[in-house]
């Protein structure tokens, strides 16, 4: 295994994934110019990587599963009460 550091803290990052997957810790993903293993952009946003692995499966970019803030609408932000 290999072992990364985002904001002083060592994480330890599973392997490459055999198959093609939705979202895997390891993929390298590269933002402002800095490329890290996605588990290691989750890390060092404050975020944890179930959350990104659930945003990824809801169809969102690498870019929007890493922003840290809340998503501005939830699946049910569209209904509405028949009556």
């Amino acid at each position: 295994m290999q072992t990364a550091t985002a904001e002083n803290s060592s994480l330890v990052i599973p392997r490459m994934p055999i198959r093609s997957t939705i979202c895997a810790g390891a993929t390298p993903i590269t933002m402002d110019g800095l490329t890290m293993p996605a588990i290691a952009w989750a890390t060092a946003r404050g975020l944890k990587w179930q959350t990104v692995k659930m945003r990824r499966m809801r169809g969102d970019s690498w870019t929007q599963a890493l922003q840290p803030n809340l998503r501005k609408s939830t699946f049910m932000s569209g209904w509405r009460l028949a009556g």
